[in-house]
């Protein structure tokens, strides 16, 4: 079997944990963009399966991966994470679509479907990841683990560099520039993309 190809770029939006990445996405692309991912981490208020996620059991996950139904999965906070290989597909098929990953599942799909994979990460100082974790969070404990992973998760920016098309996008700005910021890089894409 051949490679998969993509028709249309697929932007991975990469960053630390209260970076802003999903609230960012979701202002810069169309609704019906979004890959949804399959995860195993419960739902949470406000959120829909099939809208925000596909939201697994443990074994219905085990059996995506088994049947190599999975373009990427990785875990994070101890739950399980996955893009579908037909999902990616499928919202490819007729414009560009996006997710927000780990640098791992970033990777992996890189790796398996190429350089129409673009990874956009944000960058934050951890004073703003700190603050706006305690906004969306109530538990201490989350917010120190998630802090505490701050270190490494912005490391990934390095990760990032080597890869010839990325965007590194400064979060530390107000809400409509880093919007402002990603748009325009989405663009340079498509641009290119129809050159």
């Amino acid at each position: 079997m051949g490679k998969a190809k993509l028709k249309h770029p697929f932007f991975v939006i990469i960053g630390p944990s209260g970076s802003g990445k999903t609230r960012v996405a979701e202002a810069v692309f169309p609704k019906d963009y979004k890959v949804i991912s399959h995860t195993t981490r419960p739902i949470r208020a406000g959120e829909q399966d099939g809208r925000d996620y596909y939201f697994e059991t443990k074994e219905r996950f085990d059996d995506l991966v088994n049947t190599k139904s999975l373009a990427e999965s990785d875990t994070y906070h101890g739950y399980y994470y996955g893009v579908g290989i037909a999902e990616l597909m499928n919202r490819t098929e007729n414009h560009p679509a996006y997710d927000v990953l780990t640098i791992n599942g970033f990777q992996e799909i890189q790796n398996r479907l190429g350089s129409m994979v673009i990874p956009i990460f944000l960058e934050v100082s951890k004073k703003n990841v700190l603050s706006r974790l305690k906004i969306r969070e109530v538990n201490e404990e989350v917010i120190h683990a998630r802090g505490a992973l701050y270190d490494q998760e912005s490391t990934n920016k390095i990760t990032v560099m080597n890869y010839p098309h990325h965007y590194i996008i400064d979060a530390n700005q107000p809400f409509e520039e880093v919007v402002k910021d990603v748009k325009q890089a989405v663009t340079e894409v498509t641009q290119l993309e129809l050159e």
